[in-house]
């Protein structure tokens, strides 16, 4: 069996490595001209961004493989219409991705940022009597959008703080309800945003969600609360959130996720935004990171790479996804 790796040697190889002489590993190009060259043919594909065109074209194809949580980057309408392929992800980062949101809050309500930027340039505004006291995370309630494994690992973390946390998700349920006050639907959730102190999201990116956070949610929450986005950027619509910002409607927000991303030959001079986010001084602002961890690329790797062998075996691969849901 033939599985393609659109990625640099060293994956190649360590992917190689495990599946052993059970299946081919064939390496590519990440271009889709080069992907169809190549591995055409292949029943497999690991990667977290597989084209319609690539779907559509490789007929032996029958399983994608993610090596993160994300699937918004493979084409859902492709793999739906043809019905033979199942795309299976990893979420191997989830509890690290909890840590960095926990990070982020915190380094908001405590003025982390602007604290160190200040003192840097020797100005000790943000000490003791400055300009914004530090909030307090204890005894507050926070609002959790999407209580899947990196939801739920926030949750089990705000409650290490003595935080009230309530959860909204698609079917108004979760699989571990304990862990918060009451889990509602996107419908019921007007009133838990009101009353929520942090608003922290959680969720894929999928046809519902795009959008979930505008400018009537971003209406619903406090003057004083705070926002936490480590799931995807246009889940929250952008100018809206801008708008919010900069009028201090909300009074502060944490973004590691993005509208705007550079391509990969290019890392410097590309903003993540049209509107500028970085001028504000309510705003922490992150490169996507949340999820990169000492371990997790060795971890994602190896999960990859023994899902597909799973599959190679005749046996059913972990972590398959609706993807008419998109999770």
């Amino acid at each position: 069996m033939k599985i393609l790796v659109p990625y640099g040697d060293n994956l190649v190889q360590s992917i190689q490595e495990i599946l052993g002489d059970e299946a081919q590993v064939i390496q590519s190009e990440r271009t889709v001209e080069s992907m169809l060259e190549k591995g055409g043919e292949a029943s497999v594909i690991a990667s977290g961004r597989v084209s319609g065109e690539f779907i559509r074209n490789a007929p032996n194809l029958k399983m994608i493989q993610s090596f993160g949580a994300g699937v918004d980057k493979i084409d859902r309408e492709a793999v739906i219409g043809r019905g033979d392929v199942i795309v299976c992800n990893s979420r191997l980062n989830s509890e690290e991705v909890a840590e960095y949101a926990i990070g982020l809050l915190l380094s908001l309500a405590k003025n982390i940022v602007q604290s160190d930027r200040a003192l840097r340039e020797g100005d000790w505004k943000f000490g003791w009597g400055g300009p914004s006291p530090n909030i307090e995370i204890r005894g507050k309630n926070s609002l959790l959008l999407g209580l899947g494994h990196i939801g739920s690992d926030i949750a089990r973390r705000l409650d290490a703080f003595g935080v009230k946390t309530w959860a909204v998700t698609r079917s108004g349920s979760a699989d571990i309800p304990n862990l918060v006050e009451g889990v509602v639907t996107p419908d019921e959730m007007e009133p838990y945003v009101r009353q929520a102190d942090f608003v922290i999201i959680a969720l894929p990116l999928t046809l519902e969600t795009r959008g979930l956070v505008d400018e009537r949610f971003l209406s619903w929450m406090k003057p004083t609360s705070l926002l936490v986005n480590v799931a995807r950027g246009p889940i929250v619509n952008e100018k809206a959130l801008y708008d919010a910002l900069n009028q201090q409607k909300i009074s502060g927000a944490a973004i590691d996720v993005w509208w705007h991303y550079p391509p990969r030959s290019r890392s410097e001079g590309f903003p993540p935004s049209e509107f500028p986010f970085h001028e504000l001084e309510n705003v922490v602002i992150s490169p996507h990171r949340a999820a990169y961890s000492e371990t997790i690329e060795r971890d994602q790797i190896r999960f990859a790479a023994e899902n597909i062998l799973r599959f190679v075996r005749g046996e059913t691969p972990e972590n398959i996804i609706d993807m008419r849901r998109g999770y």
